[in-house]
């Protein structure tokens, strides 16, 4: 089957899926109305290595150039079903890693990240829970995609509590509640007190972000060493 992709942004998610309801409740009683169900997905390199990819989704390339370290694919609206994704080392056809059994349901909202390096790709399918929140605050999670990091905590600087605790690698927190406005985020191991590494954004209400903690303590040849990054949910 033919899957027509779209992109969006984040701030027509909400529009979208109440549209969806709208149609689904005039469609009631109208036996012969067939109601396409959407969710959407987007994508990220958050492997150590220093390489850059492209990424398809059964078998159409999704990104536009190619995705340095950091770097995604913004949501895509896709009917409901189940996907594979394939990554590739940018302008080749190889597959360095595929996942399959991706699945996209009615209203759902995911991001698959591509962690691991050579030899060892993994992808981590996170579902991006909104729900619950309000636009007079913006929404931080944490997400540990460093393969070889102990368990890490998230705080902002000068901060007396964390935002997320004894993360092991691929483990994340829920989106919490964050005052907008200008932070230092403070990656540290949970064994420890001192930050390990820091990453700073500036954040907007209304907005949902993941800080990241990524490439390695010990990195290789053609890898990066351990760090921050904030990516935008959009």
């Amino acid at each position: 089957m033919n899957t027509t992709y779209t992109k969006f942004s984040f701030k027509t998610l909400y529009t979208l899926f109440a549209i969806a309801v709208v149609t689904l409740i005039s469609a009631c009683g109208k036996s012969e109305t067939e109601v396409t169900e959407y969710g959407v997905l987007s994508v990220y390199n958050a492997s150590p290595s220093l390489t850059t990819y492209d990424v398809y989704l059964n078998g159409s390339k999704l990104n536009g150039v190619a995705l340095p370290y950091a770097g995604g694919v913004k949501y895509t609206q896709l009917t409901t079903g189940t996907y594979e994704t394939k990554f590739t080392v940018a302008s080749e056809t190889a597959s360095v890693y595929t996942k399959t059994g991706i699945a996209v349901g009615n209203n759902s909202v995911s991001t698959l990240y591509l962690t691991g390096t050579t030899g060892n790709f993994d992808g981590l399918l996170v579902s991006d829970n909104f729900t619950g929140t309000s636009t007079d605050k913006a929404y931080v999670r944490f997400i540990n995609l460093s393969p070889d990091a102990t368990a890490l905590d998230l705080r902002i600087k000068d901060a007396t509590t964390n935002l997320a605790s004894n993360q092991a690698y691929k483990g994340h927190s829920d989106f919490v509640a964050v005052d907008a406005g200008a932070k230092i985020f403070e990656i540290k191991e949970t064994s420890a007190t001192a930050a390990k590494t820091t990453v700073e954004r500036s954040l907007v209400n209304g907005s949902f972000y993941t800080v990241i903690a990524g490439g390695k303590f010990t990195p290789g040849n053609n890898e990066r060493a351990f760090n921050g990054q904030v990516i935008l949910h959009q």
